[in-house]
Parts: C-alpha cells; structure tokens; sequence
C-alpha cells in the first residue's frame, strides 16, 4: 500500500466517523478533516470528481462550522457559563444532560 492509498482509507474512516457522531460541533470538525484528506488523495491522484466533489463541499462545512461555534458562543455569554443538569424522558428512557441555563430576573427558567 502506498501513502495515497493511506491518505483515501484515513478519508474514508474520517466519513464513517462523522456519520456516527451525534454532536454537529464535532460532525462539521470531522467533515472539514474528511474534505482535506480527499482533497489530498483526489489531487495526488488525478481523480477530478473526487477533489472537485470535496473542493465545493469544504467551503460549506466551514460556513457550518463557523455558524455552530458562534451560536455555541452567544448562547454561552448570554448564559453567564451557568450550566444545570436536565432529565428529560425519551420514549421510556431518562436521558440526563448538561444543559445551559437562561436566568430571567433572577430566577431559572425551564426549556
């Protein structure tokens, strides 16, 4: 195996991570990788479709990703960084979480 081979089976691992991941913050982080790695792999080989699929799909999951973390970060300073616990019930099941809480006059309010 040579090291383009390498690079495209890195590619193709980094897309199956990111269709497994539940979280978008970390999905976008993967996606941008993926797109890289397939830029690489689709240039050093000659593939067109391949970079030029990766070339248009790059600029998105930056767009993406930039649009994630500057919600996650207003969302954080109008929070004051204050985070609680939440349970909410699934279909049967508790899923418990940390959970940003919004303060309106003094007092939390639930979502």
């Amino acid at each position: 195996m040579n090291a383009w081979n390498a690079v495209g089976f890195l590619a193709a691992g980094l897309v199956i991570t990111a269709f497994c991941m539940k979280d978008i913050l970390h999905l976008r982080i993967v996606a941008v990788a993926s797109n890289v790695a397939f830029l690489a792999y689709g240039v050093a080989l000659g593939l067109i479709p391949v970079w030029l699929l990766h070339l248009v799909l790059l600029p998105v999951n930056l767009i993406r990703l930039w649009q994630v973390g500057s919600r996650i970060a207003t969302d954080a300073i109008q929070d004051h960084g204050k985070a609680r616990l939440v349970v909410r019930r699934t279909r049967g099941r508790r899923r418990i979480r940390t959970q940003t809480s919004r303060l309106t006059c003094g007092a939390a309010r639930t979502r």
